[in-house]
């Protein structure tokens, strides 16, 4: 007997095979109505359907988005990205026009160590760029061909998925260590599938997806279109950026992808102000034009003032708990030089409240 008759069928009506979003009187997404559907998934499909939204092609998949599971599934995916993701996402977008172009330009590529697969806020942050260049520890994993996995699979790693999806879609990053246990098993391996949900969310249509290979780390690169329009691609590499990994290709790729480019540093764990770390500040220091950080990026004394312009926004109270041994009196000091300086609208990093949430972009002069 094959799984499907063992799972609970919630079945949904709906019109059209390429359906639009819409919202309510709040601007909230109203859920859309799940059916059956023919043809052969694209990538596109398998982004909607990890995004929590009706596929357009692919039988199978259908037929598991009118399951119990995968109703559960899609309402709580559409709920966090109603009730936290889209506003954070809003207010990002608003505040940036406003402090962060006006300082940095427009830049093509923005590199983000340490931000794992965080696309969706790094490109609130910034929106007109092309290129996004994430660099992570998390393995990269594969296309998910779920058309053509098992349906029990498939809807065993639903749990995982969303699992893994929560802590981005509430605070606006990744916790490395939870995502080691979601990312290795079922149907759902890596961090594409994480990529594809973010797509999915955003109603994004995916052009290409292809594996490839990073100065020797296994990446990910995809190339998609936005609703409104804009082309733009993402690169995930799986690399060690400890000074034992990034160095030889490694760093000579990133100086082939990123020189010139807007570094950005978000819940990055302080680790650039480790000496094991060095590679990368360093190279960062060398190569980009502008970086955009919170206090959990490059320590404020490794920049010198004679080589670049600093402009601080919201306030800084220090490290949470966690990492208490990494506070930056200099910083402290440079906040309370300043006097008032412009709030923020959003939390960031691990400063979720906006009122002691900070971010420090610098420019190179």
């Amino acid at each position: 007997m094959k799984f499907l008759t063992f799972l609970f069928p919630l079945l949904l009506t709906g019109c059209g095979s390429s359906p639009e979003v819409t919202k309510d009187v709040q601007g909230n997404d109203i859920p859309e109505s799940f059916k059956d559907v023919g043809g052969t998934a694209s990538s596109t499909d398998i982004a909607l359907f990890l995004g929590g939204r009706p596929v357009r092609h692919g039988a199978q998949l259908s037929k598991l988005q009118q399951t119990f599971e995968y109703h559960a599934f899609s309402n709580d995916m559409l709920r966090r990205w109603n009730l936290r993701t889209t506003r954070r996402i809003a207010a990002q977008n608003e505040w940036q026009a406003a402090n962060i172009a006006p300082l940095t330009g427009s830049a093509h590529t923005i590199v983000y160590p340490f931000g794992g697969p965080d696309l969706l806020y790094v490109m609130s942050l910034f929106p007109k760029s092309s290129r996004y260049v994430l660099l992570g520890l998390e393995p990269a994993g594969a296309y998910p061909d779920l058309e053509h996995a098992s349906p029990g699979s498939v809807v065993g790693s639903l749990d995982r998925h969303a699992k893994s999806m929560e802590t981005e879609l509430m605070y606006g990053y990744f916790i490395t260590k939870d995502m080691k246990a979601d990312l290795t098993n079922g149907a759902l391996q890596g961090v594409t599938p994480i990529l594809l949900s973010s797509l999915g969310l955003m109603n994004a249509t995916v052009n290409n997806i292809q594996s490839t290979s990073a100065g020797g780390n296994s990446a990910v690169e995809i190339d998609f279109t936005l609703p409104q329009g804009g082309r733009k691609s993402v690169i995930y590499v799986s690399g060690d950026l400890s000074n034992s990994g990034f160095r030889g290709s490694y760093q000579s790729w990133l100086s082939s992808a990123g020189s010139g480019s807007i570094a950005y540093f978000k819940a990055a764990s302080y680790l650039t102000q480790d000496s094991g770390f060095s590679g990368i500040r360093n190279w960062v220091l060398g190569n980009c034009h502008a970086v955009v950080q919170d206090d959990s990026g490059i320590p404020y004394s490794a920049y010198d003032k004679q080589k670049w312009n600093i402009h601080l926004f919201g306030s800084y109270y220090g490290p949470i708990e966690l990492f208490a041994n990494h506070g930056q009196s200099d910083l402290r000091a440079a906040y309370a030089a300043a006097g008032p300086v412009p709030g923020l609208t959003f939390g960031s990093g691990y400063q979720m409240i906006p009122s002691q949430a900070n971010l420090m972009v610098a420019t190179r002069k």
